[in-house]
């Protein structure tokens, strides 16, 4: 298979990963399924955290408490967001629109992907779903609408981050 820089395609076929023994001592060891998606879950938390923060913190400021409203729906997508992601990084699910498996690489402009991406998903997941549940009273639809939202567009990230590491690097 040829080599993708936009993709740590490295984790998602390896069952092993990085870890630190204190007092700047690191390794890799092998890790049993649990430990690698507990590995993974911690890492795409972290990815998907950072950068959504500013938005997350919005809502949680900004919203109403209500049932089922913008503040729920944006944690159903967060979580969503980290859950999916963990499962593409760690090879358990294949990517939506490619056959290559693994998260997207951490180089910079792929960074700025992620600002706009995951907080454009973010906002849409958490304001449909909540604009579902209270205009339309429709709470479980808000949920499923706000699940699906998000696991789709996260299932997709990794191959819009191909095409964009693809533009970004032949307009040089």
């Amino acid at each position: 298979m040829s080599r993708h820089p936009a993709r740590d395609t490295k984790k998602a076929r390896s069952s092993r990963r990085g870890t630190w023994y204190g007092h700047g001592q690191t390794t890799t060891v092998e890790k049993d399924g649990v430990g690698r998606f507990i590995d993974d879950a911690v890492y795409t938390f972290a990815d998907v955290s950072l950068v959504t923060m500013p938005l997350l913190a919005f809502v949680a400021i900004t919203a109403n408490v209500t049932h089922f409203g913008v503040k729920n729906s944006a944690m159903i997508a967060w979580v969503t967001m980290v859950v999916v992601a963990a499962a593409i990084r760690g090879g358990w699910v294949t990517p939506l629109g490619t056959d290559v498996p693994g998260w997207v690489s951490l180089s910079p402009s792929l960074i700025l992907l992620r600002l706009g991406y995951y907080n454009l998903v973010l906002a849409v997941a958490a304001y449909g779903g909540g604009a579902i549940a209270v205009t339309l009273s429709l709470p479980v639809v808000s949920v499923l609408f706000t699940f699906l939202f998000a696991a789709i567009a996260i299932g997709m990230f990794p191959r819009i981050a191909d095409e964009f590491y693809e533009y970004v690097s032949n307009s040089d």
